[in-house]
């Protein structure tokens, strides 16, 4: 086979630099494209189990697509929005911001010693002094670039989720059937491990990431807190690094809801969202999906996701731990048949 393989290798090389060429071609067009790919890839590992439940493939695939994609839409859409408005409001009106703050501070920090007030409104008139003049200084042409493309890689990924679902399997299957048949079973071996390793990161962080920013975004709304979308979309995002969960959100709102309405309300509010966003999310669903099936330790999962978005942005932030999933999944299978052939 393998002979066989080389011999044809050798007769057809224009053949092979040309389709070389022509991959390579393929992947730069389809470069600006890539987070929608990634995207739509880690959306149907996580409506996988949505349509295995349904019979027929297509309707269960479209289901699956449509129970994923819609609720991480309206999330993450809304929450770009009012960040969106919100940075345009800072730029342009920066010296209201400052006396609204001082308002604030006098009001909600009256009973604090005067030093903790001096502080706390030097740190504020640090803070809006920095972070303004960036906001103003963003191009807005290059803030819409952005959204625009970001747009486009979110639509994109509707229909790559659909179709992975559909036809991701049999894919998958053609591929292997290129590799030599003695290879084909140790190839299975890895490739079902990677899949669960996979299939438990982004399952269990998806879903958990779901259910918190969706209850977060009830809870927002009915403390009356300002932008609820766009401190829900925080938890989603938040929700889906182990370790930084919910209290990003939750503890910052809890504080300012400390100044503007007092202990008993800030008190009600930690409470109240301790208990339905952190609790049901990170001490039932993520241990119990994330832990269990992926087998990947949770400060890899975590540096997998840092790392991937500080370097390569939305993709980056699922493409890199689904490399880390791969290597652990290989590592696995490795160590396992390096046991079994110790007497």
């Amino acid at each position: 086979m393998d002979s066989e393989l080389e011999h044809w290798c050798s007769e057809h090389k224009g053949i092979l630099l040309l389709t070389i060429a022509a991959l390579v071609l393929i992947i730069y067009f389809l470069f600006p494209f890539l987070d929608g790919v990634i995207l739509g890839t880690v959306f149907a590992y996580v409506g996988r189990p949505i349509r295995d439940k349904f019979r027929q493939r297509r309707l269960g695939s479209f289901a699956a697509s449509i129970c994923i994609v819609v609720p991480i839409f309206l999330i993450l859409g809304l929450g770009m929005v009012e960040v969106a408005n919100q940075i345009i409001i800072l730029a342009h009106n920066q010296e209201a911001l400052r006396v609204a703050l001082g308002t604030l501070m006098e009001q909600g920090a009256a009973d604090l010693p005067w030093v903790m007030k001096d502080i706390l409104a030097s740190s504020l008139e640090n803070a809006v002094g920095i972070v303004a003049p960036i906001a103003a200084s963003i191009p807005v042409f290059q803030i819409g670039r952005v959204v625009s493309l970001g747009i486009i890689n979110f639509i994109i990924s509707i229909p790559v989720c659909y179709f992975v679902l559909v036809d991701g399997e049999n894919f998958v299957e053609s591929l292997i059937a290129l590799l030599p048949e003695r290879d084909v079973e140790a190839y299975w071996k890895y490739i079902t491990r990677i899949d669960r390793i996979l299939s438990g990161i982004f399952i269990g962080t998806i879903y958990t990431s779901i259910l918190g920013s969706i209850i977060a975004a009830f809870i927002f709304y009915g403390f009356g807190l300002p932008r609820p979308f766009a401190l829900a979309s925080i938890v989603f995002v938040a929700g889906m690094v182990p370790f930084l969960t919910a209290w990003v959100v939750i503890v910052p709102v809890a504080l300012y809801k400390y100044v503007t309405a007092g202990m008993g309300e800030a008190v009600t509010f930690f409470l109240i969202a301790s208990a339905l966003i952190y609790l049901p999310s990170e001490l039932l669903i993520r241990p119990y999906l994330v832990s269990s099936k992926s087998s990947m330790h949770p400060l890899l999962v975590m540096l997998s996701f840092l790392g991937g978005a500080l370097v390569a942005g939305i993709g980056g932030f699922f493409l890199a731990p689904a490399l880390m999933g791969v290597i652990v999944g290989i590592y696995q299978v490795r160590r396992e048949e390096m046991a079994a052939r110790i007497p």
